[in-house]
């Protein structure tokens, strides 16, 4: 992409980050209120898990971001590109919400906002470049998966209607570790995002994806085809785990966090791995550089 291309695409996805909120406020005349008045106390083993969440979890994936980030950065091809995005995307939202945390000792609305649209854009780069991977390896044996990628964005649009029969359902209290306060919330406005507004936009963009497949070539899978399809794989993902974790963890909000930090070691763990067992040569090439550097 050119400059300008690449101003547009930033331009609507921050766009796209910003529009659940403003429709939200245009509704409810505002995002809600941040403040949790429940204390609960918090037993050894949310304690533990607490500590192994923030400070072994987190810094492992986020290393391993890093990693990636510098293996990746001047690769030129589009799957590359999308991880590179992805985990940019990840790794933004996560520092704004460490400096929310610094500044305020707990979260906001707005700050978990901007750390969930990172994880959904994550999610949904890792799609687009497992998309890409599948569709250049199994075009160059002459199998048709134009038809596969269809029926996935058929399948994706029905399995989107799961997440809009959920009732957002706000939960929080504050915590004491110790002796350190600690807000641990599901705000309403996020919920509406996550059962709400990412379904909807998953069926809108299964959809395009869908129309996009339909009118193409018989053997071609469309580049914007792609990136529908790899959107809506990946808000969707974001929308039902957050979903499920926050309906299996909704009374003690430490495991939800502690599974959420846990599921992003697998995801980033996996695309680590991937990259090792199928991009040895990109690895080699910046060891060899950063050896060559010192």
């Amino acid at each position: 992409m050119n400059r300008f291309q690449t101003i547009v695409v930033l331009t609507l996805i921050l766009f796209g980050g910003a529009f659940p909120a403003l429709v939200y406020i245009s509704q409810n005349g505002g995002l809600g209120d941040s403040a949790m008045a429940t204390l609960q106390a918090v037993n050894p083993a949310e304690q533990l898990a607490l500590i192994v969440s923030l400070f072994n979890i987190k810094p492992i994936y986020m290393f391993l971001c890093v990693a990636i980030l510098l293996t990746l950065w001047d690769q030129a091809s589009a799957s590359a590109r999308a991880l590179f995005f992805g985990l940019t995307a990840l790794l933004i939202g996560e520092l704004v919400c460490g400096a929310v945390f610094s500044a305020f000792r707990r979260e906001l609305i707005v700050s978990e906002h901007i750390h969930s649209f990172g994880m959904a854009l994550e999610f949904s780069a890792i799609a687009f470049a497992l998309i890409h991977f599948l569709d250049i390896r199994i075009s160059q044996t002459q199998t048709r998966i134009s038809s596969l990628f269809a029926f996935i964005a058929a399948m994706g649009i029905l399995a989107s209607f799961l997440p809009l029969a959920v009732s957002p359902s706000p939960s929080g209290y504050h915590a004491d570790i110790f002796g350190f306060p600690y807000l641990y919330a599901r705000f309403e406005f996020n919920q509406w995002v996550e059962s709400r507004a990412l379904p909807v936009a998953s069926i809108f963009l299964f959809s395009l994806a869908l129309l996009s497949t339909l009118r193409a070539a018989q053997s071609k899978f469309t580049n914007a085809a792609k990136v529908f399809l790899a959107a809506g794989i990946g808000l969707l993902a974001f929308s039902i785990l957050r979903l499920s974790l926050g309906a299996l963890f909704a009374e003690r909000l430490v495991w939800f966090e502690f599974w959420e930090e846990t599921t992003q070691l697998i995801v980033i763990s996996t695309v680590t791995f991937l990259l090792w067992r199928f991009k040895q040569e990109w690895i080699q090439e910046r060891v060899a550089l950063f050896r060559g550097s010192v």
